[in-house]
């Protein structure tokens, strides 16, 4: 009876902790939700310059150093080509950011732009001197 009794009592300190990180983690407010729409356009043009300039350290000789990662743009999912030798929870970090930024943007812009719906990513090429995504 005892052991049923710390049973019950660690199961159900373990839903509060549980209930607690899922409310808290849910009630994270997006940071971007209100700026206006010039400072989220100048935001994301200088995120995703400083993105780029932090995934291409180094001219591309050879495909194969190479990897792609997804990032959010206004016309929705891309692919970012990135060197293997960045640090690449640093990269997602910021990238994780700027999606954040795209949930509040993108649909500001969606309405006045015209997008053409992004293929599928089959590789990355070298192009005088920049890694290029190659698509179907």
């Amino acid at each position: 009876m005892k052991n049923l009794s710390i049973l019950g009592m660690t199961t159900l300190l373990a839903c509060s902790l549980l209930f607690v990180v899922c409310k808290s983690e849910s009630h994270l407010e997006n940071p971007y939700k209100d700026k206006t729409e010039k400072e989220l356009e100048s935001l994301s043009n200088e995120k995703y310059r400083k993105i780029v300039a932090f995934a291409s350290p180094k001219s591309c000789t050879d495909a194969t150093e190479w990897e792609m990662m997804e990032i959010r743009t206004v016309c929705g999912i891309s692919y970012l080509p990135y060197h293997k030798s960045v640090d690449k929870t640093k990269l997602q970090n910021m990238i994780n950011d700027n999606n954040k930024l795209m949930e509040i943007y993108q649909p500001m812009m969606a309405p006045r732009i015209n997008c053409t719906p992004y293929q599928k990513p089959t590789g990355i090429i070298c192009k005088e001197g920049q890694a290029t995504i190659k698509y179907e």
